[in-house]
């Protein structure tokens, strides 16, 4: 079981939509998939569940799940509509385990079973919950804009998870809103600060798995949020932008050839 947590002091960076497009894409290649939802804006749950379901989730609640040492993960999991990806929804009583050990979730996972894939959705903080995070887990991508917003905010994340965990080595930046009808331009902005970037971290994904974010591109993932993942017939897909996710999703892959269809995404 791999565990891929998503993670960044800044929010507006695509963080959780890049959590469903990963799930979903992994989804339809084949993988088990569990989301946790960590995040007290809880995007992802509401993309994933639908009014029954929402209805009868009860305690079925990341917050509830890491409360008592013996619970077993495998208790809080609903299945969604999209194929192979189960979750575990957000609450907004996550605030009340501000004293929780760090250690918590990774002492949980060993009672998952049959997932290939948790992928952990975080909010847009420093915190202890982050922290259960980043200790179970695999990757740690942070999505990035290139903005100096963005890369003052990567120094000091890379600085705390240096400093403060053992997770330094796994920890990724993935840009989120690279234009590809830029990567040859000699000046600019975009280029400016990939130099920036590049200069001073080592950690980039690979320039294929950048998600591009125009504006008409942004249209799409927000009207796909706004649908959810049970209106699946009506949601649109860029074909720039899923070539894109098929290679970020391929970094976590043995293999490539199971990768979906756009048509079938």
């Amino acid at each position: 079981m791999n565990v891929i947590t998503l993670s960044s002091l800044k929010g507006g960076v695509g963080k959780s939509s890049i959590t469903i497009q990963l799930a979903n894409c992994l989804g339809m290649a084949g993988k088990k998939v569990l989301v946790i939802d960590m995040d007290l804006n809880n995007s992802v749950s509401s993309y994933y569940l639908t009014d029954e379901t929402k209805e009868n989730i009860g305690s079925k609640n990341i917050a509830d799940a890491l409360s008592k040492t013996g619970n077993k993960l495998a208790d809080f999991t609903v299945p969604t509509q999209r194929r192979n990806v189960d979750l575990i929804a957000s609450s907004l009583y996550l605030i009340d385990l501000r004293g929780l050990s760090e250690r918590r979730l990774s002492q949980l996972l060993p009672t998952l079973q049959d997932y290939d894939f948790v992928i952990v959705d975080t909010q847009p903080t420093y915190d202890n919950l982050v922290l259960n995070a980043y200790y179970a887990a695999d990757w740690i991508i942070t999505p990035i804009n290139l903005s100096l917003f963005d890369y003052n905010t990567a120094l000091f994340l890379r600085d705390k998870i240096a400093t403060e965990t053992d997770k330094i080595d796994n920890w990724f930046l993935q840009i989120n809103g690279y234009n590809h009808n830029f990567s040859d331009a000699k000046t600019g902005k975009q280029k400016e600060y990939l130099s920036v970037f590049r200069s001073n971290f080592e950690n980039l994904t690979p320039e294929a798995a950048w998600l591009p974010w125009t504006p008409a591109i942004k249209a799409v993932i927000d009207r796909n949020m706004f649908l959810s993942a049970t209106n699946k017939e009506n949601c649109i897909c860029h074909p720039k932008l899923f070539n894109s996710l098929c290679n970020f999703t391929d970094l976590f892959l043995d293999e490539s050839e199971n990768l979906p269809e756009l048509e079938a995404f």
